[in-house]
């Protein structure tokens, strides 16, 4: 496996191009994982932040935001966590922060993160591409199982027992889900919008079902264990059913968004 190719680094303004030169052939290879690893977290680092500030649940927005300095720390891109730095020094009494202040820098920051790493998205992208061209013997398998790996949701121990042909049918499926997942989505939305609980369970066990077959077990357990604890609707508590809808749906959101990223 050939390494990034430094150049290509070099004009992401953000990383800091002193410590890439310095880089060995190793050190790129496990610098690429790392800056895969950051790609994928960031859409979940950015919601969790996101929702946590529309609560002005202040003790978890500094935790994200630190949880997203640590990543940019491992990526060298040096400013952008000193900025982040800056906030979690300025609002270390929580009880004293001022919400429009923090609003304009989260909105800054989210911006500037979703634009570096759809960036370094790119590189990565250009870098696969680059290596199946050169290496046309590597087989559907070997790529779909590297894809795959970087979707948290999906159970990869099921995906290395799969056989060749097994993997094939599994990728259609998969790519299938993001569209088929619409009508659940929307039926689970409506239910809870009227309050029919009976339907929302329903609802939920339908897509329990749908995540199972793609192997998203963790999320397909989750499901499952809000319909055993909601299984008496006359003592369900709305507001944290909520948070539970709320919760999978954004995670189906953020899988869907991985599905469709994939190029097998």
């Amino acid at each position: 496996m050939k390494p990034l190719s430094k150049e290509s680094l070099y004009a992401i303004t953000d990383l800091t191009a002193d410590k890439i030169i310095r880089m060995s052939d190793d050190d790129l290879l496990a610098y690429q994982e790392t800056l895969t690893n950051a790609v994928n977290l960031f859409p979940v680092q950015r919601s969790r932040l996101e929702d946590a500030f529309a609560k002005m649940d202040y003790a978890p927005v500094m935790q994200w935001i630190k949880s997203m300095r640590n990543t940019l720390n491992q990526i060298h891109a040096d400013n952008l966590a000193k900025n982040c730095d800056k906030q979690l020094t300025l609002y270390q009494d929580i009880d004293n922060i001022k919400h429009d202040r923090l609003k304009t820098f989260i909105d800054y920051t989210m911006e500037t993160l979703a634009m570096l790493y759809k960036d370094i998205q790119k590189v990565l992208d250009e870098q696969m591409a680059l290596e199946v061209q050169a290496s046309p013997q590597i087989s559907f398998a070997k790529r779909a199982r590297e894809q795959l790996a970087t979707i948290t949701e999906i159970n990869e121990t099921t995906l290395e027992r799969m056989k060749d042909d097994q993997l094939k049918s599994y990728v259609k499926a998969l790519s299938n889900f993001p569209e088929e997942s619409i009508s659940q989505v929307e039926g689970l939305k409506g239910a809870f919008k009227i309050k029919n609980y009976a339907s929302v369970m329903r609802w939920l066990g339908v897509l329990e079902g749908a995540l199972s077959q793609i192997h998203a077990d963790g999320l397909a357990e989750e499901c499952r264990r809000q319909i055993n604890l909601n299984n008496d609707y006359s003592v369900i508590r709305h507001e944290k059913l909520e948070l539970f809808i709320n919760y999978i749906l954004k995670s189906i959101s953020i899988l869907n968004d991985d599905i469709g990223s994939l190029k097998i």
